[in-house]
């Protein structure tokens, strides 16, 4: 990034421009900060995708860029401060797969212990067949894998039902042009009657806040950081390291409803989880989810974190980035949900010296055993049946 120009806009807020010079063009951006930095939040790569040409990186979500759980929690709980805790009930959330399905539920569960909630259900979509009929698709239109799926609530996760909902909360890590919300909602709101309100709630707001005139009912955005950006550059397939786009779906057996299902609070016996890992006091770790399967391994993480070993939280992902910016090393995974579809877990220099724990919710034998080194302190099933 060049020097960034600051311009002072007073009442604790500064304005900054800069560029980015990518492998494959240059982003220019202008953004405000308050209380987070861009450079604490995010960077920025080169995406291998016809589609867009660039990739914002999080920092702070632990998936392209490894995080300390405190540092997500952190964010997690400054972004649901933003949302109002006196929402017309009950209240729907949703994250987006697969990138902020953590951010959505850590938020999520904030808001409700903050609010004093309990009329609040956490949903995640999902690119998973699991045996029964999706809700809603619709389209993420600039994505790597522009399909997506929501379910309807399992009735034994929540008291009320969708045709109740009267607000509405999408939580992803960044909004751009907004598409991606608008598609949503145009499916969801048929199944939500009585919704009066949506709360959209972002670490990072690029669009301007143009898409919100098309959401179907009064919409909100909610962000840590906003500004807008131009890209002069190309959006192409990349290098030898990346696979092409693709909608292909998964397919699997879903042994435990960890959020495809609806959930109002993860209740997992870490206890368990921890007894049959192997570690030596203090040890630094890497706690590594598997696509979908991230809030349990952020939550494996904080805990580990907690009794004071040294902790940075990752999981693999189907984006397909380039070498170049904030993205300087990949190792190609096997998807273990088995749909061919190409995962990567990315800049491996920073955590290689560090014991690894893989967490994931399909059966063992559909892991990579590049994931499990000699030395790693080994996997931990969240799939498996209680």
């Amino acid at each position: 990034m060049k020097n960034p120009v600051e311009r002072d806009l007073g009442a604790g807020s500064s304005e900054f421009s800069s560029s980015i010079a990518l492998p494959n063009g240059d982003l220019r951006i202008v953004w405000r900060e308050r209380d987070w930095r861009l450079d604490e939040l995010c960077g920025f790569a080169a995406r291998a995708n016809q589609r867009r040409g660039f990739l914002i990186v999080s920092r702070v979500l632990g998936r392209h860029l490894p995080a300390r759980p405190s540092v997500i929690r952190a964010t997690s709980e400054a972004l649901a401060s933003c949302i109002p805790s006196d929402l017309p009930g009950p209240v729907l959330f949703v994250g987006m797969a697969e990138t902020a399905i953590t951010l959505g539920q850590t938020v999520h569960a904030i808001w409700c212990r903050r609010a004093d909630r309990l009329d609040a259900l956490y949903l995640h979509s999902t690119r998973q067949l699991i045996g029964r009929e999706p809700l809603i698709r619709f389209s993420e239109p600039h994505s790597h894998a522009s399909s997506h799926l929501i379910y309807a609530p399992d009735p034994a996760a929540w008291s009320h039902e969708l045709k109740d909902v009267r607000s509405l909360v999408l939580v992803d890590d960044e909004v751009t042009t907004g598409r991606t919300f608008t598609n949503l909602t145009s499916q969801l709101v048929r199944h939500l009657p009585q919704l009066e309100q949506i709360q959209i709630a972002v670490l990072t707001d690029w669009s301007s806040g143009g898409f919100l005139d098309a959401m179907p009912v009064k919409a909100v955005s909610h962000s840590l950081l906003d500004g807008m950006l131009t890209w002069h550059g190309q959006c192409v397939q990349g290098d030898a390291i990346t696979a092409a786009p693709t909608d292909q779906l998964g397919t699997m057996e879903q042994r435990r409803n960890l959020g495809r299902l609806g959930s109002t609070g993860l209740n997992l016996d870490f206890d368990d989880f921890c007894a049959n890992l192997a570690m030596v006091p203090k040890q630094k770790l890497h706690v590594v989810g598997t696509g979908e399967l991230h809030y349990p391994a952020f939550l494996l993480g904080e805990r580990l974190e907690q009794a004071g070993h040294d902790v940075l939280v990752q999981a693999t992902t189907r984006s397909p980035a380039r070498i170049g910016g904030d993205i300087n090393m990949v190792v190609p995974i096997a998807d273990n949900y088995r749909t061919g579809v190409a995962n990567y877990l990315y800049n491996t220099a920073q955590t290689a010296s560090r014991a690894r724990i893989v967490c994931h919710e399909t059966l063992s034998t559909s892991l990579d055993p590049a994931l499990l080194r000699p030395g790693d302190v080994g996997a931990v099933d969240f799939g498996a049946l209680s």
